[in-house]
């Protein structure tokens, strides 16, 4: 395994065990409505970053963990995820770039623990300064003008309870960072307490489905990031009375788009609760003399109008960037080894959330996080063993482009060159010169027999115009059941395709060979699906050969020349 996809796989542990504390124990703290749950949940990922790190003291290490857990932050059961992610990232950005700062000493943990829960409190001024616009700023000073009218309290500025509370969140991120040096250094005697439970696999993991992605799915999220935006340009430029039918229509958006994510919204009691409050106060502090006015009030209400727009917009945003066509967009030869990690990482949380004891780590948190951290060795070797990077090659082309046929030439030129291949063919075969069906074809024997034939009736559970005859399945089953065990220079599959995607055809067959064979395969894939098996499978594309472009000579070297090195 090279360096590059190992520094990933160690981000996965790191990234795993903070997206699964994040899961199980933030959803424990929204429910129990704990104030400063978020810096609770900061506190853990910084002893889980600052532990990982002085187990593997590598650059870009962190930086990698949080750009994991964030994306794993898509298994969380709350509709919002934007802020969250970002959060993530920006908390290992710092926590990385102070270790950098402070050359992986002590004070540099110390930094970037301070600097990550330093950034929830830019983030929650940030965000409140996005919701409720320039104005909040307005409102801000008048209280403060207030409070020192009405108190002997003297302040220095507006800065003065900012810097206050500043320090407050800084502090707690440094006590952090300290537990976590702490911990590690006696996470040694828990190191397997915390295992994943004997007997699961990937089999009982869950994979993160990718399919093929398409502009037309980015179109909503734009679509609905320009309403956001025309919402809050008519808060600016047309009179107040305009902008309410404008906001109405925008609800009944939301509405017609998801009627649930709409009744959530409804239900934030805290937000409206805030929005009220906020308005309450414009109405007072914004007009003369600390005293009732209308204009305050208006300004209060488009406080309010502004923070409907951007809550309910990035929901809907944030839940078509959940998508899996829309994740697909984002796949790509340099991004491989981070998806890998992903997709690792997606399969072993669920396993690693079984063993967070949840409610019962309040009792000893200490020991519980202690196990975590003693837990990384561990994890980090069931993901190597579990990371089966399979080498494959694609044919690929669209349907009757004659993909079957250069997978055919292609193996002949490989056995001619002594290479043992072994698996399946589905050629077709024609009756009165048109195509009726297909073979499934023994590629070591040359003996095939029927797979299926052209028919007007829809076969129960295999969708599609063709009727399956059990026997060629059971063919084709039994012949790659035989690779299990045996040495093979490659294996051939045809085709790979919608039924795969479906968990039918030959994905049972495939699945259990994956597990025991490590060498390289061939697969027949449709062009427009060959993200979606490539993804499903955990394949690693090393070529590509093109029906009608690419000569069975060309695609033959290349396969020779990677096999024999």
């Amino acid at each position: 395994m090279d360096k590059q996809h190992d520094i990933w796989l160690k981000a996965a542990v790191i990234g795993s065990l903070w997206g699964a504390s994040e899961i199980v124990l933030g959803s424990f703290l929204h429910n129990l409505r704990i104030p400063f749950s978020g810096n609770m949940l900061t506190a853990i990922g910084i002893i889980l970053m600052v532990s990982g790190h002085r187990l593997w003291p590598e650059r870009g290490l962190i930086i990698r963990a949080g750009l994991i857990c964030a994306a794993l932050k898509s298994l969380s059961p709350s509709p919002i995820i934007l802020g969250p992610m970002l959060s993530i990232f920006m908390q290992a950005s710092l926590m990385e770039a102070a270790l950098f700062i402070g050359r992986r000493s002590h004070a540099g943990y110390i930094l970037g623990g301070g600097l990550a829960v330093s950034w929830n409190l830019l983030y929650r001024i940030l965000s409140t300064i996005v919701l409720y616009g320039s104005p909040f700023i307005a409102l801000y000073q008048n209280l403060i003008d207030f409070f020192v009218s009405q108190t002997s309290w003297q302040v220095k500025g507006y800065w003065g309870p900012i810097l206050i509370l500043w320090a407050v969140f800084f502090l707690w991120g440094a006590a952090a960072a300290i537990a976590g040096i702490m911990i590690s250094r006696s996470a040694e005697k828990d190191a397997h307490r915390w295992e994943i439970p004997p007997g699961k696999s990937k089999d009982a993991a869950l994979n993160m489905p990718v399919t093929k992605a398409g502009a037309s799915y980015l179109l909503r999220p734009v679509g609905v990031l320009f309403l956001i935006v025309a919402g809050l340009y008519s808060l600016v430029n047309l009179a107040f009375i305009l902008t309410i039918p404008i906001l109405a229509l925008f609800l009944l958006i939301l509405y017609i788009y998801d009627r649930q994510l709409l009744a959530r919204f409804g239900k934030k009691r805290g937000f409206w609760l805030a929005i009220a409050i906020m308005i309450a106060l414009s109405g007072f502090l914004m007009g003369p003399d600390y005293g009732f006015s209308r204009d305050g009030l208006i300004i209060g209400l488009e406080m309010g109008m502004r923070a409907i727009y951007v809550i309910g917009g990035f929901g809907i945003i944030s839940n078509e960037l959940q998508r899996p066509q829309v994740v697909s967009l984002f796949s790509g030869k340099k991004m491989a080894p981070f998806l890998s990690a992903v997709r690792i990482a997606f399969q072993t949380t669920p396993l690693l959330i079984e063993t967070i004891p949840g409610k019962k780590a309040w009792r000893r948190p200490a020991r519980v996080l202690s196990g975590m951290v003693g837990s990384m060795a561990y994890s980090l070797e069931y993901m190597r063993a579990n990371n089966q990077q399979h080498k494959v090659f694609l044919v690929v082309g669209e349907k009757g482009a004659g993909k079957t046929s250069l997978a055919g030439q292609i193996t002949d030129i490989l056995k001619n060159n002594g290479l043992h291949v072994a698996g399946i063919l589905a050629p077709a075969y024609f009756e009165a010169g048109e195509r009726c069906g297909y073979m499934v074809k023994n590629i070591e024997s040359g003996k095939e027999i029927p797979l299926c034939k052209r028919t007007t009736r829809t076969t129960e559970n295999m969708p599609g115009c063709y009727a399956f005859d059990p026997g060629g399945i059971r063919f084709g089953e039994e012949l790659l059941s035989a690779i299990n065990h045996e040495h093979k220079d490659l294996v051939v599959i045809d085709e790979l395709g919608p039924f795969e995607l479906k968990g039918i055809g030959w994905d049972p067959a495939l699945s259990k060979l994956l597990k025991h064979y490590n060498g390289p395969m061939l697969w027949v894939v449709r062009e427009a699906l060959t993200d979606e098996i490539s993804n499903k499978y955990g394949a690693a594309v090393l070529a590509r050969f093109y029906a009608g472009e690419t000569r069975p000579e060309e695609a033959a070297e290349v396969i020779i020349q990677s096999i024999t090195g």
